[in-house]
């Protein structure tokens, strides 16, 4: 049997199809998950700007070294992203040097009904403490 063109058999016309309808349906996958993976990303920048706030303002003496609970957050890039976030924060004195501190901050927040916490640990020294 002689072949009549030298176009693309029905098969291969489908099987070209088929290829380019799986690459479009990832593409459009990877489209649509952007924005939430730009709303995560911006959570998580808000949550370290948090912690980061919050240790520097314990390193100069603005907040005491206690174990405490932080909430409500302001941000001067607009609304939060996680509306629910919050600090924990866990201390515990280092035995040698005496005002050696080692800091424990998490922070909690949700993004679509699913739950994150990031936790970042660092020393501090302070030679006076507030007792608490």
């Amino acid at each position: 049997m002689q072949r009549a063109g030298n176009g693309f058999t029905l098969v291969e016309t489908l099987i070209a199809l088929a290829i380019l309808g799986v690459a479009l349906l990832l593409g459009m996958a990877l489209v649509l998950s952007q924005p939430r993976m730009v709303k995560r990303m911006e959570a998580e920048r808000q949550a370290f700007r948090a912690i980061e706030g919050t240790l520097e303002a314990i390193r100069g003496g603005a907040i005491p070294l206690v174990p405490a609970h932080f909430e409500n957050f302001a941000f001067s890039a607009g609304s939060p992203v996680a509306s629910d976030l919050t600090l924990s924060m866990d201390i515990r004195q280092v035995p040698t040097p005496p005002s050696l501190f080692q800091i424990s901050l998490t922070a909690h927040y949700s993004i679509a009904g699913q739950r994150f916490d990031h936790r970042v640990d660092t020393l501090v020294w302070q030679p006076n403490p507030v007792e608490p």
